[in-house]
């Protein structure tokens, strides 16, 4: 499952081009996880929610004097995103939405387009940590980015215009509550250890919290390596950038969400186990493509 060495989280550059981002939803959507009952094909589940559009601001890459267009419009409509379907104002809109989490430094924000140098631009739109995770929306009428400076906020780049997104509070679910965990993860420390858990345990369920405090807590052996030797989290050394959600399969107080992580061609799907505990979905476990779950990992 984990390999043997450690890729630390750093400043990066890398980002994904539009272009390049149609050819691999194809592939994306076809990859195939190994399920207790056999192999099922992956099923994308991006959460339903409604986006307000606020106030906009004339973008640091547009030419000087340019006007906010249709700021009349667009200020207070609201995107409603479905699991396949996109309803909103013109060009938002869209009939076969493809949704794509993707981790973004400031030169790839609004698809590579602010002034340099780029950090210094982003944080005079307000961005106060980098980098950001991206809903990226992918529509037969364009790629359309949600740069998330929160789970709640984020900036849209349309029309030469900056827009600033507030989302409506929603009705909890599985593949939200898998979404705004892996935010949290893929925008900080990736690494498995006390504090990087502890930041994350509000998304965790009591029972596996204590789990992996007692796997913390037992003495570790100088001459051999961890059990968990890596990213639990993502079954993988060298971070992802990307995920897709999956749709939530419910069964009572239980759920189970399948995600998609990193490239398509490498990707890997792991498989979120959630309790409901007090109203709110939480992380109870985690189940790998080998078999092997989170939990049997945080053993004796």
């Amino acid at each position: 499952m984990l390999a043997s060495t450690m890729t630390r989280r750093g400043t990066c550059n890398r980002w994904t081009s539009v272009g390049r981002q149609r050819a691999r939803w194809a592939a994306v959507l076809t990859i195939a996880s190994t399920a207790a009952t056999g192999a099922t094909a992956f099923e994308a589940g991006q959460p339903i929610e409604q986006w307000q559009i606020g106030q906009g601001q004339t973008a640091p890459w547009a030419g000087a004097g340019t006007a906010q267009p249709r700021g009349a419009v667009l200020t207070g409509q609201v995107v409603h995103l479905g699991t396949t379907r996109v309803t909103a104002p013109h060009p938002l809109g869209c009939a076969a939405a493809h949704y794509e989490y993707v981790v973004t430094p400031a030169e790839g924000l609004f698809q590579g387009r602010l002034p340099a140098p780029a950090e210094r631009s982003a944080r005079a739109l307000g961005v106060r940590a980098l980098p950001l995770l991206t809903l990226r929306l992918n529509c037969d009428g364009g790629v359309f980015d949600f740069h998330l400076l929160a789970t709640d906020k984020a900036l849209l780049g349309l029309d030469g215009v900056v827009w600033r997104l507030q989302r409506r509070v929603a009705r909890p679910s599985p593949e939200a509550a898998v979404r705004d965990l892996l935010h949290l993860h893929f925008i900080s420390d990736m690494g498995f250890s006390r504090a990087t858990v502890a930041r994350k345990r509000s998304h965790l369920s009591p029972d596996l919290a204590r789990a992996i405090g007692a796997y913390f807590a037992r003495p570790q052996s100088a001459h051999a390596a961890p059990a968990i030797d890596g990213d639990p989290f993502t079954d993988t050394q060298e971070y992802p950038e990307r995920f897709v959600v999956g749709r939530a399969v419910i069964d009572g107080a239980s759920a189970q969400v399948a995600v998609s992580l990193g490239e398509a061609a490498s990707a890997r799907v792991v498989h979120v186990f959630l309790r409901n505990v007090g109203g709110r979905w939480r992380m109870d476990d985690l189940r790998y493509d080998d078999g092997r779950t989170l939990r049997q990992l945080l053993q004796p």
